[in-house]
């Protein structure tokens, strides 16, 4: 049947053409397949689906919509759409899903590809009012800084956090002020690697800091760890011992918001933060940039996170750039390691 029917578009549209138009529609599917993938994945990991199927093994989805309070007709259908792309495994006869090879894959470390998309995804979403000069990042959009926390947590425990924790226990680190510390991730996974030190987390986003301390609670490391809302650019030496005996300071991707109008900014905070802890050390990860010649070369998932630092206002630096900073700001260097592969660098600094 299906033979007789290209034969006949064929003989409709000549076999050239009939295959230019084949090869040029398999080239925009994925463009096409992405968006609604993605779309798809993003709605069912906020309503905890993924989650939940994870846990269960198995979900019959009309008893799971009647017990969540979802559509059963938009869930199957989605459903059904991802069973076509394999992403579940999906009975449309009996309601049964399942997860597949794949949706596990993408549910590990991706997971976090996912969630920072997700924070970004208001400004693609306003991208030609902004082209068009009608709309501007800051005032009139803004990322999904809850989502900005989750997923560079996510991300940043597969590499950056494993090598700044080996970092501060290796300078004998035992509390630790984690400046920027969103959903406090990186405190979590510091005291899990390193029983001894204890932690307090300073961002200025109170949703965030809440979800930080809620997640602290959950994890049971209250008694070690908490966070507070605060700027980092209002410590002073005054306010430096509500903190308790700091001797690290911890940033980890945080300084690069701040350098879009100039270095000054950063510089000056690294010399107040080095007034106000005199004695204590910085275990600073930060990204590094590559060049544009580089990701044409090897187009990895920096060439995304580069595009979502321009759009917002965001200078990315590279690391000789970075070791450049530290200098101007009275700091030394006792350690750095620059891994270009990822993208990122690694310095402890005093």
């Amino acid at each position: 049947m299906l033979i007789k029917q290209a034969i006949q578009i064929i003989k409709l549209l000549g076999l050239r053409r009939a295959a230019k138009m084949k090869k040029r529609h398999e080239k925009a599917l994925p463009l096409i397949r992405g968006y609604a993938a993605t779309t798809c994945f993003w709605t069912l990991l906020n309503v905890g689906f993924w989650d939940d199927l994870s846990a269960a093994g198995s979900l019959g989805l009309a008893d799971y919509c009647a017990t969540k309070g979802f559509d059963p007709h938009v869930l199957g259908s989605v459903c059904s759409y991802l069973d076509g792309i394999r992403m579940v495994d999906f009975d449309e006869s009996t309601g049964a899903v399942r997860l597949t090879k794949r949706s596990r894959e993408l549910l590990a470390e991706p997971r976090g590809l996912f969630e920072l998309l997700y924070a970004y995804e208001p400004v693609f979403v306003e991208l030609e009012p902004m082209l068009r000069g009608q709309k501007k990042y800051g005032p009139d959009v803004q990322r999904r800084t809850r989502w900005v926390g989750l997923g560079s947590g996510n991300l940043c425990r597969q590499l950056p956090y494993p090598v700044m924790i080996d970092m501060a226990r290796r300078h004998g680190c035992k509390r630790v002020l984690d400046l920027g510390c969103g959903d406090g991730a990186f405190l979590m996974e510091l005291a899990s690697q390193a029983p001894t030190i204890s932690g307090v987390g300073i961002d200025l986003d109170a949703p965030v800091v809440q979800l930080a301390n809620q997640q602290i609670a959950a994890a049971g490391l209250s008694a070690r760890l908490n966070a507070v809302v605060g700027d980092m650019f209002d410590v002073t030496a005054q306010s430096a011992a509500s903190f308790g005996t700091v001797d690290c300071l911890t940033a980890c991707d945080t300084f690069h918001e701040y350098l879009w109008n100039g270095d000054e900014r950063v510089i000056g905070l690294l010399r107040a933060l080095k007034s106000a802890f005199p004695k204590a050390v910085m275990v600073i990860g930060e990204f590094c940039k590559q060049s544009h010649e580089s990701l044409r070369k090897r187009p990895t998932a920096f060439l995304e996170h580069h595009l979502f630092h321009q759009l917002t206002n965001q200078r990315i630096e590279t690391a000789n750039r970075w070791l450049e900073i530290f200098h101007r700001a009275g700091l030394h260097i006792r350690e750095e390691k620059v891994f270009d592969l990822v993208g990122h660098g690694y310095f402890v600094v005093a």
